[in-house]
């Protein structure tokens, strides 16, 4: 099992570039806090510390193409303004939230993880955003790409 510091910095993380450039990790199994510990992190539960139930359940494959595809219609969304796909990606974290504290899904991990990367994209205006978009889409991109299936 991770320790409590590598998994703050895959869940949360503080910008998509280094350098002006996106960082590896967050489209690669390369280097440290990479893509597939992020998976790993995603993919296993966690019991709640009184031993009953989960306080975060596994992301199912499926779980996680269904917030790509909401994601993807807002990145593809032609003729739509920069703050209508700021009230778009609210939304899309609004839905997040909603599942995560379902009890039969309780993916809080996914939905802190997505919160993060969404809050990013929303802190930026013009170029700044769209940049911040793409970014976050090829990261999302790669995520469902590496992810584990059903039955895997």
């Amino acid at each position: 099992m991770m320790d409590s510091i590598l998994k703050a910095n895959l869940i949360e993380v503080e910008d998509f570039f280094f350098n002006n450039t996106i960082k590896s990790g967050l489209l690669s199994d390369i280097g440290e806090n990479n893509l597939k510990d992020l998976i790993e992190l995603l993919s296993e539960d966690v019991r709640n510390p009184n031993g009953k139930g989960f306080s975060s359940k596994k992301l199912q494959s499926s779980q996680l193409r269904k917030f790509y595809d909401g994601f993807l219609r807002v990145f593809n969304a032609r003729g739509m303004s920069e703050d209508q796909k700021k009230v778009e990606l609210l939304m899309l974290k609004a839905n997040v939230e909603y599942s995560a504290n379902r009890s039969a899904i309780k993916t809080k991990r996914f939905a802190i993880f997505l919160n993060n990367r969404i809050n990013l994209v929303l802190s930026k205006n013009g170029d700044g955003f769209n940049k911040y978009l793409n970014a976050l889409k090829l990261h999302f991109e790669a995520l469902v790409g590496y992810y584990p299936k059903v039955g895997n």
